[in-house]
C-alpha cells in the first residue's frame, strides 16, 4: 500500500485495524514480493494505528519526504522461515520529519527495528518492543531533535539503541537487554555496545533513567554497556563518571523477557515522567499507575512510570466464574456476569465492571454489585470480553469461552459415499470413499465422528471432507456420521458399504500335484495358490483329478472351518476329471482338499484368478450367452470336426458384446462326437503353456465345462482352442461373462460352501428328481449371506450324483429364455460336476433345466455371489 493523500492537522488521515481478540485475526498488510508492505510517500498529518504487517524481506514500513505521521500499535510479523534478518520494520528517510513511531512490536527477523536517515527532524520513537534486531534495534543517524524514550530492546547480537552521525535529542526510560549469542553471518556483533552515541552526536545528546541489563554475576556477558563519542563504558557508573550522563541509569540486572517487570523491580516507578515522547499509556494501552509496594524513585509530577515500553499494573484477579451464565442456549436467551468478586494484588479497590457481549451491541459498564444481564437474539458464536478496572485506572480484560446462541434445531447430518476407482475403471472394492458435506449453519457444529462399521472411526476437521477407507474383509457395513452441535444436540447420517472383491486374472499356472490318500486331506498354503497378497479372500481354482483308485468326490473348503458338506470334483478309477471352483482363503491361511473316496486320488491344482477387496481389479459382467463357436455349422468360421491336436482361434474381446479391454472371459466349451478319449485347452492367443485344462471325456462321451481365460495383452483378444485327443471331437463355445475394468459390473462377495439344493434329501425345496426336460427354479438370494437384491449372478457347483442315462443340465437366469449351453454333462453311471456362474434373474431366482431322457438327482452348491457394490 502506498500513501500519497494528506490530512490536516484538524483532521488527519487515521487507518485504524481491527482489534485483535482471542481467536479473532487482525488487519494485516501483505506486501509482495520484495515490496514494503506500507509506504508514506510525501504526505502529512496521517495516522496508521493497530495495524498487522506482514513481513516483506526488506523494509516493511517507509516514510519518504514526509511530516507530523505517527506510526502506533503496529504488530510486524515474523518471517517464517527466517531470511536472516534484512530490512527495517520503520525506516525514515532524510526528508521527513515530525514522525513518531510508538508502541509498536517488532520481532526477530529485522535488521533494523527503526532507522531514521541524515536529515530527518525530530523523530519520536517511544514505548516499541523490539526483539533480536540483526544490526541495530533503534539506530538515528544524523537525526535531529530526536527523543528515544521507554523502549525495550532485547539486542544479543547488535547494538540496541544508537544516534549516529551529527545526532541530537534525549535517550531516556529505555530498557536495552543482552543475551548470549555467538557471532555468525545473522548475528555480527554480539559484544557490541548496548547504547551507542557518536562522537558527532555526543555534545548534543543527553541520556537518563536508562537501563542497561547486561547480567549479573555468572549471567554477565563480555560486553560494553555504552560507547558515547567512541569511548566504551562497562558500567552506568563509568559512563557517569566519563560523562556527566546517565546519574539514574541502571545496570546489573538480568531482562530476560518483555513482559511487565516483576514485583519490586527497579524499572517499577523509577523513570523520568517529564522526558521527552513519554506516553501516558504503556505498549499495550494500559495507564501509568502508581505500585503502592514500590517507592516513587522517579522524576516529574508523577514519578510514577516504569522504564520500559511495559507498564506494570495491579494484578486484577477476575473468578472464573465470572463469565456469562448460562453460556449456551437457544436464541433468544437470556445470559448474565457476575460482578462482585474481582480483586487486585494492590488492594486497590474495584472502580467497574465492563461487559462487551461481543454481539455488536455497546458494551455494558457500571459499579461492581448486580449481576449485567444481556439477551442474544440471534444465533451465533460470541466471544464476550470482561474489562475489570481498578480504582487507580489499572484494568484486566478477560475473554470467557464462546458463547453459543443455538438456531432452533440441530445442523442436519450429510454423508454419502462411492467406491474407490482409478482413471480406467479398475475398482478397489473393499475401499470405500465418503463425502462429508457442509451442513447449513455449519458454525454450530462442535464435532463429528464418522465410524465405519468395522470398530474404526475418525474425528472430522471442519468444513467439507473426503475420507477414504479399506475395510478389512468382504461384508456389508454400515458408517455413520454422528454430528454434535456447541448446544450437545447430535444428529445422525448413515450409509451402507458393501465391500466386496474385485477379481484379479492370473494366467493359468500349475501350483501343485499331490496324491491325497483316501480320507485324506491335502493342505495348500495361500503362497502355492498366489493368495497370499493385499486383501485376498478368495482363489478361483481349477481341480484336475487322475489316477483314481475308488469312486468318491473331493471336497474344497477353507483351512482352519469345519468341512462342509459339499462336493468340488465327482471321480472314479479310469478317468480323468476336471472342475473350476472358488474357495474362500486368507493371504495368511491356507486351503483345504478332502479325498472322501476309499482309495487314494492324485490331483493337479491351477490357479485362474484371485478375489481382493484390498487391491484394484476387475468387476464381473454376466452376459447372455452368445455362441463364439459350434463346429457342427458354421458358427466361429470353422466348420467340421477339429482334428486331434489342432486348434481353432476364436475372437472373443472386441466382438459379441465384451468390450475389447476384457481382461478375462467366462465360457462354457463342450467337446461332442468324441472319437476318442481327450481333452480341451483354452488358452489366450499368442501364449505357451498357459491354457486352462478341460474338459476332459472318453469316447462317445459329450463333456463340458465353464472355464475363465484371462486375456493378456498379447492375445489381441483372441482364444484358442486345442483338442489334445489324438482323434477328432466338434467343439462348442459360448460366452457367458466377462471381466473387466469398469466400475458399472459387479463385485464377488464369497461365502463359506454350502449345499443350497438336494433334491434326495428335500434341501432347497425340493424332494423328487428333476424330471427329464423338466425345469426347477430356485430362489439364490437373501439367505446364506447372499444379499436380497441387486445380484447379478451366483457362483455355484452343479453335480449330477448317480446318474442312468445321458444328458445335461442348464442353469440359467429366471425369467430369461432358455439358452443352448451345457453347465453340466452327464452319462449313465457316472458322477458328473459343472461349476456354473449363473446370470440370476430380477426375482431373485434362476432355473435348471435337465436336457437329459432320464430324471436325475442334482446337488447345488453355493460358493459366493456376484452383486452390485454400493455405498449408499
Amino acid at each position: 500500500m502506498t500513501l500519497t493523500r494528506s490530512g490536516t492537522g484538524d483532521a488527519p488521515i487515521t487507518f485504524t485495524g481491527a482489534a485483535l481478540v482471542p481467536g479473532g485475526s487482525p488487519t494485516v498488510l501483505t506486501p509482495k514480493g520484495s515490496a514494503p508492505a506500507l509506504t508514506l510517500e510525501a504526505v502529512h498529518d496521517v495516522r496508521f494505528q493497530s495495524l498487522g504487517i506482514g513481513y516483506a524481506g526488506a523494509d516493511a514500513v517507509v516514510v519518504t519526504g514526509s511530516t507530523d505521521v505517527t506510526l502506533d500499535r503496529l504488530s510486524f510479523r515474523r518471517p517464517a522461515p527466517s531470511t536472516g534478518g534484512t530490512g527495517t520494520a520503520v525506516s525514515v528517510d532524510g526528508a521527513s520529519s515530525d514522525v513518531t513511531v510508538s508502541r509498536n512490536w517488532v520481532p526477530d527477523g529485522y535488521a533494523y527495528g527503526v532507522q531514521a536517515q541524515p536529515g530527518a527532524s525530530r523523530v519520536t520513537v517511544t514505548t516499541n518492543v523490539v526483539t533480536n534486531p540483526r544490526r541495530g534495534g533503534i539506530v538515528l543517524t544524523g537525526t535531529s531533535g530526536a527523543a528515544v524514550t521507554s523502549n525495550t530492546v532485547i539486542a544479543p547480537c547488535a547494538t540496541g539503541i544508537s544516534l549516529e552521525g551529527a545526532s541530537s535529542g534525549t535517550v531516556e526510560n529505555n530498557v536495552v537487554a543482552s543475551a548470549a549469542a555467538k557471532q555468525t553471518d545473522t548475528c555480527p556483533a554480539p559484544t557490541a555496545p548496548l547504547y551507542s552515541v557518536s562522537a558527532a552526536s555526543a555534545d548534543q545528546v543527553t541520556g537518563d533513567y536508562n537501563v542497561a541489563a547486561n547480567g549479573v554475576g555468572t549471567f554477565a556477558r563480555p560486553r560494553p554497556e555504552y560507547a558515547w563519542a567512541g569511548t566504551p563504558c562497562t558500567t552506568s557508573v563509568a559512563l557517569h563518571d566519563a560523562t556527566g550522563q546517565g546519574a539514574h541509569d541502571i545496570d546489573g540486572l538480568n531482562v530476560p523477557t518483555t513482559a511487565a517487570p516483576p514485583e519490586h523491580s527497579a524499572l517499577v516507578d523509577s523513570a523520568d515522567a517529564d522526558a521527552p515522547g513519554e506516553l501516558a499509556t504503556d505498549i499495550d494501552g494500559f495507564p501509568v499507575v502508581d505500585d503502592p509496594l514500590v517507592d516513587d524513585t522517579g522524576s516529574g509530577p508523577t514519578a510514577h512510570h516504569d522504564r520500559g515500553a511495559v507498564e506494570r499494573q495491579d494484578l486484577i484477579t477476575v473468578p472464573g466464574d465470572d463469565m456469562p451464565s448460562p453460556s449456551k442456549g437457544v436464541a433468544p436467551f437470556v445470559t448474565s456476569v457476575k460482578t462482585d468478586d474481582a480483586t487486585t494484588s494492590w488492594g486497590k479497590s474495584i472502580a467497574t465492571y465492563s461487559v462487551d457481549f461481543g454481539d455488536g451491541s455497546a458494551p455494558v459498564t457500571r459499579a461492581p454489585g448486580a449481576p449485567i444481564t444481556h439477551t442474544y437474539t440471534t444465533p451465533g458464536v460470541y466471544a464476550p470480553a470482561i474489562t475489570v478496572t481498578d480504582a487507580d485506572g489499572s484494568s484486566r480484560t478477560v475473554w470467557p469461552a464462546a458463547v453459543d446462541a443455538g438456531t432452533a434445531t440441530p445442523p442436519a447430518a450429510s454423508l454419502s459415499g462411492a467406491l474407490v476407482t482409478t482413471a480406467d475403471g479398475e475398482v478397489d472394492a473393499g475401499d470405500a470413499s465418503f463425502t462429508v458435506a457442509q451442513p447449513a449453519d455449519a458454525w454450530e457444529v462442535a464435532y463429528r465422528v464418522l465410524t465405519f462399521g468395522d470398530g474404526d472411526h475418525e474425528n472430522l476437521a471442519d468444513g467439507p471432507q473426503k475420507i477414504e477407507h479399506q475395510y478389512p474383509a468382504a461384508g456389508s457395513y454400515t458408517a455413520t456420521l454422528t454430528q454434535t452441535d456447541l448446544l450437545g444436540r447430535t444428529t445422525t447420517a448413515k450409509v451402507t458399504v458393501h465391500a466386496a472383491d474385485a477379481f484379479l486374472p492370473i494366467t493359468a499356472q500349475h501350483d501343485a500335484e499331490r496324491t491325497i490318500p483316501a480320507h485324506g486331506v491335502l493342505k495348500l498354503s495361500a503362497a502355492t495358490v498366489h493368495a497370499d497378497s493385499d486383501g485376498v479372500d478368495a482363489a478361483r481354482l481349477q481341480i484336475v483329478t487322475s489316477g483314481a483308485k475308488a469312486r468318491g468326490t473331493l471336497t474344497l473348503y477353507t483351512d482352519g472351518t469345519t468341512r462342509p458338506g459339499t462336493s468340488t470334483v465327482g471321480f472314479e478309477p479310469g478317468r480323468t476329471v476336471s472342475n473350476e471352483a472358488t474357495v474362500k482363503v486368507t493371504p495368511t491361511g491356507a486351503i483345504d482338499l478332502y479325498n472322501g473316496s476309499s482309495g487314494p486320488v492324485t490331483v493337479n491344482v491351477a490357479t485362474l484368478g484371485l478375489q481382493s477387496h484390498a487391491q484394484f481389479g476387475r468387476t464381473y459382467h454376466p452376459a447372455k450367452p452368445i455362441r463364439l463357436l459350434d463346429t457342427r455349422g458354421t458358427t466361429g468360421g470353422h466348420t467340421g470336426a477339429v482334428t486331434g491336436g489342432h486348434s481353432v482361434t476364436l475372437a472373443v474381446s472386441g466382438a459379441h458384446g465384451v468390450p475389447a479391454d476384457a481382461n478375462a472371459v467366462v465360457l462354457n466349451v463342450v467337446a461332442t462326437a468324441t472319437k476318442g478319449s481327450g481333452s480341451l485347452t483354452a488358452s489366450p492367443a499368442g501364449t505357451v503353456n498357459s491354457g486352462v485344462s478341460g474338459p476332459y471325456w472318453t469316447t462317445g462321451q459329450t463333456a463340458s465345462a465353464q472355464i475363465v481365460v484371462p486375456m493378456v495383452p498379447l492375445s489381441n483378444g483372441k482364444v484358442v482352442l486345442r483338442n489334445n485327443s489324438k482323434s477328432s471331437a466338434h467343439l462348442v463355445a459360448d460366452v457367458v461373462g466377462w471381466y473387466g475394468p469398469t466400475a458399472s459390473g459387479t463385485t464377488f462377495q464369497p461365502v463359506s460352501p454350502v449345499r443350497i439344493l438336494n433334491t434326495r434329501t428335500g434341501s432347497g425345496g425340493r424332494t423328487a428328481k428333476l424330471g427329464a426336460h423338466a425345469t426347477l427354479r430356485l430362489k439364490v438370494t437373501g439367505a446364506h449371506g447372499v444379499p436380497a437384491n441387486a445380484v447379478s449372478a451366483v457362483d455355484l457347483n452343479l453335480t449330477v450324483p448317480s446318474p442312468t442315462g445321458s444328458g445335461y443340465l442348464v442353469a440359467y437366469a429366471d425369467g430369461t429364455t432358455r439358452p443352448d449351453v451345457h453347465s453340466a454333462d452327464y452319462t449313465s453311471g457316472h458322477p458328473a460336476a459343472g461349476a456354473a456362474l449363473v446370470k440370476v434373474g430380477t426375482n431373485g431366482e434362476i432355473d435348471l433345466y435337465n436336457a437329459g431322457s432320464t430324471a436325475v438327482d442334482v446337488d447345488i452348491d453355493l460358493l459366493g455371489d456376484y452383486s452390485l457394490n454400493t455405498v449408499g
